[in-house]
């Protein structure tokens, strides 16, 4: 993985974070797909996701499951449209009220998704008061756009792609995500803009496991 160094400090709030290793169940709720842990500590921490446009949460099984084994309960929105981060707020809510029996009563919450989904995560971090945000390949110019910056106690990667051509770093969405956020990292990773539709995520998605490792799991 190439870019900037991997960022340690971690964002505000109690929670636990479970281990590294969970069984994970999915689960339907309303507008929402959770990604269940069990097996670990308990006490996990919260990722809140947004599909890229025109996906939905199947389209990123492997990945979210992954990110879900690690100790880590995922909310899902099930939208294709999330670049406002309001269901996605929705799907963490849900998952505070649903599961406040693992994820306690004031977990970490990190907000992520990918292309639109990952501009949408700085607008859902924003509507949540999130810890984090980890942007994969984020659209942050034709399919959606940031509406303020995040608060300045909030963690930032945006990960982008070498051979992505339709969300790349240059010219604009990486200093789009660097000029709304002030605790800020980058990192640069091979593959195509669908490289994290497949599998656990290729190369993108072992940056984003890396991100969510350090900063949600405890």
């Amino acid at each position: 993985m190439s870019g900037s160094a991997l960022a340690i400090g971690g964002g505000g709030g109690g929670g636990g974070g479970g281990g590294s290793d969970c069984r994970v169940s999915t689960e339907r709720g309303s507008g929402a797909t959770f990604f269940v842990p069990s097996g670990g500590s308990g006490n996990y921490n919260i990722l809140g996701w947004g599909n890229g446009t025109g996906g939905t949460v199947s389209t990123y099984d492997g990945l979210l499951e992954s990110v879900a084994e690690q100790c880590v309960l995922v909310a899902a929105a099930t939208t294709s449209n999330s670049g406002s981060g309001r269901e996605v707020a929705s799907a963490v809510n849900q998952a505070k009220s649903r599961y406040s029996n693992i994820v306690g009563s004031d977990p970490k919450v990190c907000t992520s998704g990918h292309s639109q989904g990952g501009g949408g995560a700085f607008n859902a971090a924003n509507r949540l008061d999130a810890d984090c945000v980890i942007g994969l390949q984020p659209d942050t110019v034709y399919t959606t756009s940031i509406d303020r910056p995040v608060a300045s106690d909030v963690d930032v990667v945006c990960i982008f792609s070498t051979g992505d051509t339709l969300a790349p770093a240059s010219p604009f969405n990486a200093n789009n995500c660097r000029r709304n956020s002030t605790r800020y990292s980058q990192e640069l990773t091979s593959g195509s803009h669908f490289t994290p539709t497949s599998g656990d995520g290729g190369a993108p998605g072992d940056a984003m496991r890396e991100y969510t490792s350090r900063w949600l799991v405890n």
